[in-house]
């Protein structure tokens, strides 16, 4: 005889899946199919037979030659011999009632797809399945506005975008920028952008788009300083107490608030994982391109960054950094004259290094995401 002992599987990567329990009266040929949890199940070979009195005779009913093959299977098969029984179950299971469309299997089925129009949705969207498996921000493709493709709900934490942007210091650089004094910043990114994004908040107090950009940049810095310390951390190793949290940031940051972004990309209060690391980066380079040139003007349908001085910030490659902005669907080009022109940048040289010259992060419509990998067919 074999014992079998069910579990419920805690397997968070299947979370999203549904299963069912199919029981079948072999009386009355009906097909029950009900919702269920996944279980793992265990089964053993029972030591001891219960006794029967010498006047009673047990009830045997005859087993079949699959049966006793299969639960032979179940105790003492390879993993591959025990899948291969379960699949023949299961089609046989599957295959009764078939061509009915109205079985308990088929119902139970269709009431767990989605809806036509959302079906259409998905499979038309290309970030559907890129935003399932890859640490990026989520962008709105319903917008038209290219402004609005990565919106500051999916970029700023924690939620109101406002409220935190709202709680930015910029009264130092404000006052710094109005006594003519550059603003000090550890950030290449940050320091080379504040002067022209500052003066024009100063020039424009009831624009609130700009006096909103002034506080991406300010908020942009805490990101960028996150960034730096993070790595230092394992992900097995503990973050330490949040009252020194505040000695990785420049300025006066509300703890609070410091608190909910790192929550944000160390949920677990452990070192980051690389896929909240990489999703800390690419959150970064999205919010770089809500920073204007130094003409306040990237042009119409376009936002474009030289992502040279990020990339030091954040200590990667050239290659890692033209990843990462294809990634956010960016496309990796060159800065026309008329384009250098309009931004208020000087022509740029080429050097050693680049020498058809600088490239530019460019977003615009229609956006493209890499397609994956098939990868190669190897050689012998």
């Amino acid at each position: 005889m074999i014992d079998y002992t069910a579990t419920e599987d805690a397997n968070p990567t299947e979370k999203h899946l549904k299963h069912y329990i199919a029981v079948y009266d072999p009386a009355s040929g009906q097909l029950q199919v009900t919702d269920a949890k996944k279980m793992s199940i265990r089964s053993s070979v029972r030591q001891k037979e219960p006794s029967h009195d010498e006047g009673d005779s047990p009830d045997i009913k005859p087993t079949t030659n699959y049966s006793s093959r299969a639960a032979l299977t179940h105790a003492f098969g390879t993993k591959k011999s025990k899948k291969a029984v379960q699949s023949i179950a299961e089609n046989r299971l599957l295959s009764q009632g078939a061509d009915n469309p109205n079985s308990p299997i088929s119902n139970a089925l269709l009431s767990s797809m989605p809806a036509r129009e959302e079906v259409d949705r998905l499979t038309n969207s290309p970030t559907s399945v890129i935003q399932a498996n890859k640490p990026l921000p989520v962008p709105d493709l319903t917008t038209s506005d290219i402004t609005k493709f990565y919106p500051l709900s999916s970029l700023v934490f924690p939620a109101p975008a406002s409220g935190t942007l709202s709680k930015m210091p910029v009264e130092e650089w404000k006052a710094s920028v109005e006594r003519k004094k550059p603003i000090s910043s550890n950030s290449r990114f940050v320091a080379i952008n504040s002067t022209h994004v500052i003066k024009a908040a100063i020039a424009n107090p009831e624009n609130i788009d700009v006096r909103n950009t002034m506080r991406i940049l300010r908020y942009l810095l805490i990101l960028i300083e996150l960034a730096r310390q993070l790595p230092t951390f394992h992900s097995d190793k503990r973050l330490p107490p949040p009252e020194k949290w505040t000695l990785w940031f420049s300025g006066s940051i509300p703890q609070s608030l410091l608190q909910k972004v790192i929550e944000k990309f160390c949920p677990n209060g452990m070192g980051p994982s690389k896929y909240n690391m990489t999703l800390l980066r690419t959150t970064i380079l999205a919010l770089t391109l809500h920073i204007p040139p130094p003409s306040g003007n990237s042009g119409t349908g376009i936002l474009a960054t030289q992502p040279y001085d990020i990339q030091q910030d954040l200590n990667l490659t050239p290659e890692d950094v033209r990843k990462l902005y294809r990634e956010l669907g960016c496309r990796w080009e060159s800065a026309t004259d008329a384009e250098l022109e309009r931004w208020g940048l000087k022509k740029l040289k080429k050097t050693k290094e680049m020498p058809q010259g600088p490239r530019f992060a460019k977003l615009r419509f229609p956006v493209e995401f890499p397609k994956p990998s098939r990868g190669q067919p190897m050689r012998r």
